[in-house]
C-alpha cells in the first residue's frame, strides 16, 4: 500500500482494535502518521470492539540543510 498511496495521502482502516494497536506499532518506520482513532459504531455485520485508524502518508523528503537556511534568510 505504501508504494501506491502518494504523500500526504490518507488511508481508513477499520478492524478489531488489537489489529490497530499493532498497525500502530509500524506508523512511524512507514513514515505514515495516526490522525486519529474512535472506536466504531456497532452494527449488524461488524464484530465486537472495532475501530476505525485514520492515517495520513508523509513526505519521505527532507530539505537540505542549505536550502533550509536559504529560507529563513529569504534568499
Amino acid at each position: 500500500m505504501d508504494r501506491i498511496l502518494r504523500p500526504t495521502g490518507f488511508i481508513i482502516v477499520r478492524d478489531k482494535s488489537v489489529v490497530i494497536e499493532f498497525i500502530k506499532k509500524y506508523l512511524h518506520a512507514l513514515h505514515w502518521e495516526a490522525i486519529t482513532a474512535v472506536d466504531a459504531e456497532p452494527s449488524p455485520e461488524s464484530e465486537e470492539n472495532e475501530m476505525i485508524l485514520i492515517i495520513r502518508k508523509k513526505s519521505w523528503f527532507k530539505k537540505s540543510l542549505s536550502a533550509a537556511r536559504a529560507l529563513e534568510h529569504g534568499k
